[in-house]
């Protein structure tokens, strides 16, 4: 397994991911890293209907169809998907412990079911399909850590964008410091961020506010009261 700081989905590539198929490159390096060979990202919906891997923030990279159940979807009475809505820990579970097609259709010898949530309520799964038995307490819980950083930048650049405000706290903090005359450079002093990150954050926040520059940027939160 590759150290964290080596790790392609922790390096660099974390901070400059800014679309679908750059977050889709993070999880399946991530899964790669832990001995798995499929991962699947959903959101856990509160009402009835199967899980959409198709629709929504879903990722995954099952290339079989079988795999997924009709339509592509899992149903919530999966174990792994029981899991990942009744508890807040990562869950592994060695092939044969429980009744899942995933781990069956997918040739793994376990899985591991992580619960990711977000600042807006969301509540997300991530499965990985392992080729290898189930992790030990400590991989496992670094692979827990893993998802939860790769999980917080994905719903920074993109889950966000469908918050009731727009923009996360992270985002507001750095619009309050620009409205302040602070440049990038100081604002990542400020917050101990690298300068590259605040300027990815500012050109999210110019995308969900529909500006095309800073003054345009703190006169929308100005009028929206996301800052005052």
């Amino acid at each position: 397994m590759l150290e964290q700081d080596t790790a392609f989905h922790l390096g660099p590539e974390l901070e400059r991911a800014v679309n679908r198929m750059d977050f889709f490159r993070l999880f399946k390096a991530l899964a790669a890293n832990h001995a798995c060979d499929h991962f699947i990202l959903f959101e856990l919906a509160g009402d009835d209907r199967p899980l959409d891997l198709h629709g929504g923030h879903a990722l995954h990279n099952i290339t079989e169809p079988h795999m997924l159940g009709d339509g592509g979807a899992i149903s919530k009475e999966d174990p792994l998907v029981r899991s990942l809505l009744m508890s807040t820990a990562a869950t592994a579970f060695d092939a044969g412990m429980i009744d899942t097609p995933l781990i069956a259709m997918g040739n793994a010898q376990s899985a591991v079911a992580v619960p990711l949530h977000t600042a807006a309520s969301k509540r997300f799964g991530l499965i990985l399909l392992r080729r290898e038995k189930s992790p030990e307490r400590r991989e496992l819980a670094l692979i827990a850590h893993d998802s939860a950083l790769v999980f917080q930048r994905y719903f920074e650049v993109l889950i966000s964008l469908d918050s009731v405000s727009g923009l996360n706290d992270r985002e507001i903090q750095i619009v309050r410091w620009t409205s302040e005359g602070k440049t990038s450079s100081e604002i990542a002093i400020i917050l101990s961020l690298s300068e590259h990150t605040v300027n990815s954050y500012i050109a999210a926040i110019l995308r969900k506010l529909h500006v095309v520059n800073r003054a345009q940027m703190v006169a929308s939160a100005l009028r929206n009261g996301l800052i005052t």
